[in-house]
């Protein structure tokens, strides 16, 4: 069981930061689309900002209900298997949408990693 709540501690922080990384991103990449109207400007960097912030969500979520797997709490495990069914879904995504961003393979290297270990710690929860 430590092994796999560490894989899945591991795999919370990565989605944390790798949506601090997208947040930032932001300041670099709105320059880029100067040329568009204000209100497609707005639009752009709103999603930008939601791609970021809902992959941090997932992270914080799953880092906290860690604890509650340790417990054995099986209300810790329904949570987390819908977090990493959502960062799985968002790397899977991510890969259809931006083939040659490398940012797009480790969103879905990172929810791989959080299903496996979710699914894989179930039978531990019992």
């Amino acid at each position: 069981m430590k092994k796999l709540t560490n894989w899945i501690s591991i795999s919370s922080i990565a989605l944390i930061v790798l949506g601090l990384i997208h947040l930032i991103a932001t300041i670099m990449i709105l320059p880029m689309f100067r040329n568009l109207g204000k209100e497609q400007l707005l639009i752009f960097l709103f999603m930008y900002l939601s791609a970021g912030l809902g992959t941090i969500l997932p992270g914080l979520i799953s880092k906290l209900m860690i604890k509650g797997l340790k417990n054995k709490d099986k209300r810790a495990w329904d949570i987390l298997i819908i977090c990493s069914i959502y960062s799985l879904l968002m790397g899977i995504g991510a890969i259809i949408t931006m083939k040659t961003n490398p940012f797009a393979y480790l969103m879905l290297l990172i929810g791989l990693l959080l299903f496996v270990s979710v699914v894989l710690i179930k039978k531990e929860i019992k």
